[in-house]
């Protein structure tokens, strides 16, 4: 990837563009360079550099003071190299992708001989840097700008590796098949937050037809192995898939696919996505059971996440309220960690999407504590920045804000499948509909894992409806409420849908069953506390509930 700056931090602080030219900055400005170079993901908040760089002022003037620090920077760093500086009503990120920074190397100290005066906050800052450098001069800092990517979040998630697939057929051994298969498979587990995957070419060490899958999980650190075999003919393959809990060396999940080669080949394999899915399910399943007979602290962090997260998607009262309470014995493990904090923000924003929520306001209120917190703990985190996102477009209506949320998670990861979903949902909402299609599709293609598939159908039956795509929104409708079928999204957007499509009697009949499953839905609800209704189609759908039968 091209780099269009290079940062020199230790020693005398220096900016270069990328042919080595000094870019000359005067000292807030250098100061503001460093402060987000050292930064997790290169994002530092607002308030952070206010309070920071401008100690002394009133908070208007460093408000107004960051603004045109901001502009002034970019105005030096050049046409180019001004595009990594990216600004939102709440964070200041340097793409640090683009960046060339040096390493602690022998003596030197960070920003050697470098101050602010009078800013008292940024030289206690600065001080407390430069210590962090010196003790662990030895080794890379956590502050040294480095992309977040899964580091900081992994030990909450289960691991799992994908052996090589052993080949089968008698004859000759179609070599690259199985090779194929393991490494499209790892990239496939690898696209979601569901699990740790060990590296495919770390896995290859491993011989098949003789390892335990205790030795993998002892030589590896893996709770789960994937093995299997693959037999070919002519341009057709079949797949015999196992999933093992590698620690206690159980078999928990096996399955047989067909497919053709061409698809494996371009990347498109369904195989390999309905493989992927059912993995998902299958551990989550696993996790789900081991917490409905172990007590919670006999359980590993992992489990007790797994078993949360399944249960968060049940419509059963008791059952979702089961995943309140492991996600709160895990926060009593991990009071700081962003995974359960972003979790359990998920929990309350789905408990008033549920129509479950006896107080919608203070759901919101500890949504978005949650969401705060795992950002603090996490700031590039994509998963909390999604999750901020939703309750923006879903809670509060603030669809600038929600925008802004997921572009900042899918800056952090490109395949965040719900920040595309979601996203998609609030294109939506505010009339444009051909993109929402395309986002929540986009969505839909990444597979999720676990038991989540639903919503996302729920969700891109939303945008299809949004689309005049009434056939394609009841058939995605549909496919959730197989899954789930007391889900009110999706009863909602179909029982429009078939009003819409003059299925009256359809129409009537969803929305009884809509009734059952949320008693207290009514039109001024759907108008106050709904995002859709806010969007220009939304008298039109109001009207088309109404006609099917929604109380006032």
């Amino acid at each position: 990837m091209t780099v269009f700056l290079k940062i020199c931090r230790f020693g005398a602080f220096g900016v270069f563009d990328a042919d080595g030219a000094s870019v000359q900055l005067g000292a807030k400005h250098q100061a503001l360079m460093s402060l987000l170079s050292t930064a997790d993901g290169g994002i530092r908040t607002r308030a952070f550099l206010e309070k920071t760089l401008w100690c002394l002022a009133q908070p208007e003037q460093a408000k107004a003071s960051l603004r045109t620090a901001l502009s002034t920077l970019r105005r030096h760093l050049g046409p180019e190299a001004a595009k990594l500086l990216f600004a939102n009503r709440e964070r200041v990120i340097l793409d640090l992708t683009r960046v060339e920074l040096d390493s602690c190397t022998g003596n030197a100290e960070f920003m050697e001989g470098f101050e602010l005066p009078h800013e008292t906050v940024f030289n206690a800052w600065l001080t407390e840097t430069r210590a962090e450098f010196a003790r662990s001069s030895a080794q890379p800092s956590p502050l040294a700008g480095a992309t977040p990517g899964r580091v900081i979040l992994d030990r909450l998630l289960p691991s799992i590796a994908v052996l090589p697939f052993a080949h089968r057929s008698p004859g000759a051994a179609d070599a690259p098949l199985g090779s194929l298969m393991s490494e499209e498979l790892s990239r496939h587990l690898s696209r979601s937050w569901a699990f740790s995957v060990t590296s495919y070419l770390a896995s290859r060490q491993f011989d098949p037809d003789t390892v335990r899958p205790a030795e993998v999980s002892s030589i590896a650190g893996v709770d789960y192995l994937i093995s299997g075999t693959v037999s070919s003919e002519g341009s057709r393959f079949r797949a015999e898939i196992d999933l093992h809990d590698a620690v206690r060396e159980k078999v928990i999940w096996s399955r047989s696919f067909e497919g053709s080669k061409s698809s494996l080949l371009e990347g498109r394999s369904s195989v390999l996505r309905n493989a992927t899915l059912q993995i998902g399910q299958s551990a989550a399943g696993e996790a789900v059971r081991l917490a409905g007979f172990k007590p919670l602290k006999a359980l590993e962090s992992h489990v007790l996440l797994m078993a949360a997260i399944s249960l968060m998607q049940e419509m059963d009262v008791r059952k979702f309220q089961r995943a309140h309470e492991i996600l709160s014995h895990l926060l009593e493990r991990e009071p700081k960690h962003a995974l359960p904090l972003t979790w359990m923000g998920f929990w309350h924003v789905m408990r008033v999407e549920k129509g479950l929520s006896p107080n919608r306001e203070e759901d919101s209120r500890l949504a978005s504590r949650m969401a705060e917190a795992a950002i603090e703990g996490a700031p590039a985190f994509s998963l909390a920045h999604t999750l901020k996102g939703l309750i923006s477009s879903h809670l509060t209506f603030r669809f600038d804000l929600a925008q802004d949320a997921y572009d900042l998670a899918l800056r952090d990861n490109p395949n965040e499948a719900l920040a595309l979903l979601l996203k998609g949902a609030t294109l939506a909402y505010q009339d444009m509909p051909d993109e929402a299609v395309q986002m929540t599709d986009a969505a839909r293609q990444l597979t999720p894992l676990g038991p989540q598939r639903y919503y996302f159908d729920a969700i891109s039956a939303l945008a299809h409806l949004s689309a005049r795509n009434y056939g394609r929104a009841i058939e995605l409708a549909d496919r959730s409420l197989e899954a789930k079928g007391a889900f009110p999204v999706p009863l909602r957007s179909k029982a429009i849908a078939l009003q819409m499509s003059g299925r009256d009697d359809e129409a009537r009949s969803t929305v009884q069953t809509l009734l059952e499953a949320a008693p207290k839905f009514c039109l001024s609800q759907f108008q106050r506390d709904n995002p859709a209704a806010m969007s220009p189609a939304g008298p039109e759908w109001a009207s088309a509930l109404r006609r099917a039968g929604v109380p006032e």
